[in-house]
């Protein structure tokens, strides 16, 4: 195999996209946290590695020439495995993930938290509405807020009996202006979102910034040590191109 892409991100299905179109060999690995994931060019798996060590028998059993970390930029665990494995049988990665939101001019007057539990903490002094949304698997962090009025947005429902006053919104990105505009319209007055990132705000920061709502943002976790760090589709493209081209012998 040239090339495993450890997917799940929009950045993800794009690359994935253009090595089909490209004939490249790959396979797009798929976590299975969501029932029903976006359909993915070419072949894919799904479920984890069970650990490092099953993502080097991975690596190892199909000869894999490159990989590209496209996972969510908060999926700490995979990128750490994804770093460890790699280092260890010296296999060439590159991490593929949107620009940090920090360098936005609205960033300096959000909340910024470093994790779920300091976010739960400072929503405390902060409105209702609380517009959640930062996905299902985190909601257990914010059960202490209790009945408050709370909207849940996310793919799957949470597995968490919720507080009285809370609602699950089931909803699919991406999400226009439009859309944004009529979830805030029942009353949203804070806003909490995790640094997924990108070279311009998303739809529900630029209608807080033009709005005046409360914005707590989570911060991403640390990039592994191991690896190169890539912020579009057309490097990593150029990316895996250069690095095949040096491991590939001669026909």
């Amino acid at each position: 195999m040239d090339v495993l892409i450890l997917g799940g991100t929009t950045k993800a299905r794009q690359l994935a996209t253009r090595l089909v179109d490209d004939g490249v060999d790959l396979c797009t690995s798929l976590a299975g946290r969501t029932k029903s994931p976006r359909p993915v060019p070419g072949p894919t798996r799904l479920g984890g590695f069970g650990g490092i060590e099953g993502l080097k028998d991975f690596l190892t059993a199909h000869e894999v020439k490159v990989m590209v970390d496209a996972s969510h930029p908060f999926a700490a665990t995979m990128h750490g495995h994804a770093a460890q494995a790699c280092r260890d049988l010296n296999v060439p990665l590159a991490r593929l993930a949107p620009p940090s939101w920090r360098t936005q001019p609205e960033a300096a007057t959000w909340t910024w938290v470093d994790d779920h539990d300091d976010a739960a903490r400072a929503l405390a002094d902060l409105p209702d509405v609380v517009l959640l949304t930062v996905g299902r698997q985190p909601v257990s962090h914010y059960l202490r807020l209790g009945p408050r009025r709370v909207i849940v947005r996310c793919v799957d429902a949470p597995d968490e009996e919720l507080p009285e006053g809370w609602t699950v919104l089931q909803e699919r990105g991406p999400f226009t202006m439009d859309r944004e505009r009529e979830i805030f319209s029942g009353g949203a007055a804070t806003l909490v979102s995790k640094d997924s990132g990108g070279t311009d705000l998303d739809p529900k920061l630029r209608l807080a910034a033009e709005t005046g709502i409360h914005v707590v943002m989570v911060s991403r976790g640390p990039a592994p040590g191991w690896g190169d760090e890539l912020g579009e589709v057309d490097e990593a493209v150029q990316w895996i191109d250069d690095h095949l081209a040096t491991v590939k012998k001669p026909q």
